[in-house]
């Protein structure tokens, strides 16, 4: 239950950032793939300079969605690393 709420949280701070939008409008757990308005691989690279591990690349496996970040939130994951994580994100 605190994944789920972690990975929503998480979610829903991304999208207000208004950086990234939903690609599925189905229920999930603790893994949801949003579209980013820079490239993903760009994305990661930032993150990965401040000691942060990005999503993983969809566009990869699906080339067919384009800017598709694969998020996985387990309840390990502090409010304030979520924050970190959605701050960084949100200044690229």
């Amino acid at each position: 239950e605190l994944s789920l709420q972690k990975a929503h949280y998480t979610y829903e701070r991304l999208i207000k950032t208004g950086k990234f939008t939903s690609v599925f409008n189905a229920p999930f757990f603790k893994e949801f793939v949003v579209k980013s308005r820079i490239p993903v691989a760009q994305l990661n690279k930032k993150l990965f300079e401040s000691k942060i591990i990005g999503g993983y690349d969809l566009a990869k496996s699906y080339p067919e969605i384009p800017g598709g970040w694969l998020i996985a939130v387990t309840e390990k994951r502090t409010k304030e690393e979520i924050d970190i994580l959605v701050g960084k994100a949100g200044e690229i």
